[in-house]
């Protein structure tokens, strides 16, 4: 493998060097690799990061598990690199919040295509919908992004759904070792499985709505967001959408700083 192999990232490992591992894999496989590290000398940490690919890392966030002293030590680096840099815990832990974000969004995914298809066939304008539900109690980080996706029919081709469905299936892994049933993620996972099959590994994975799109022969495209996209900035710690390329009602600083505390 890369790691085991001669010119590997074991060979270059030596006293004092610091591994941080970004992949999302299963948590046997990451001690595993942990103690191969620690054989040579060198210091691993897991890395999980989150946030949409799209964007630059200084808008991601970055999940560190491993030893605490070594998070310290390059927390500094990781703050120059992310927009947010928090500490789980033990090797392994950052991984599970990663991939539970993960079954969250198909979750928000499949309930915002069902959202959209109701309301259109009420007859409501579906960037009228987009600004009510943005405004309220409803409103997640997949309905800013996945909403738009969808409603120009590219359903967010920076991820495949068959990296998703890698991830569900290990989400799917933890919820059986802790003996959790997980109703609604289990369905979620199916409905994305499904998905997969219909329209192909590299799919991109916000397209499971489309299969209730060509069910009820209705796309649920929105022409005012042609041209839009979206950045990422960290508030207080959550990840706040601001949206470009759409006509919307920007707040100013003075009004925000009327919620300052």
């Amino acid at each position: 493998s890369g790691i085991n192999a001669e010119t590997g990232l074991l060979e270059g490992l030596t006293d004092g060097k610091i591994w941080i591992d970004h992949s999302t894999t299963d948590y046997e496989q990451t001690e595993e690799m942990c103690e191969m590290v620690n054989k040579r000398g060198g210091r691993m940490l897991e890395g999980s990061v989150t946030g949409g690919w799209r964007h630059s890392r200084r808008q991601m966030t970055v999940f560190i598990a491993g030893d605490q002293d070594v998070a310290e030590e390059v927390r500094p680096m990781l703050d120059d690199i992310y927009s947010n840099v928090i500490y789980t815990g033990r090797m392994g832990t950052a991984l599970v919040p990663k991939v539970l974000s993960n079954m969250l969004t198909c979750v928000h995914n499949l309930a915002m295509g069902e959202a959209f298809m109701v309301a259109k066939k009420a007859g409501v304008d579906m960037k009228t919908m987009f600004d009510c539900i943005r405004a309220s109690s409803g409103n997640s980080f997949v309905f800013e992004t996945g909403g738009p996706m969808l409603m120009q029919g590219t359903y967010d081709p920076s991820f495949t759904i068959a990296l998703q469905c890698k991830d569900n299936r290990l989400g799917y892994q933890m919820a059986t070792k802790h003996k959790v049933p997980i109703e609604i993620l289990g369905h979620a996972m199916q409905a994305y499985n499904k998905a997969m099959y219909k329209y192909g590994d590299d799919a991109p994975c916000y397209i499971a709505p489309k299969m209730l799109e060509e069910a009820l022969k209705t796309d649920l495209r929105c022409d005012e967001f042609e041209n839009w996209e979206y950045s990422i900035q960290n508030v207080d710690g959550s990840s706040v959408i601001r949206h470009h390329g759409i006509d919307i009602k920007r707040t100013d600083k003075d009004e925000l700083s009327n919620f300052e505390v």
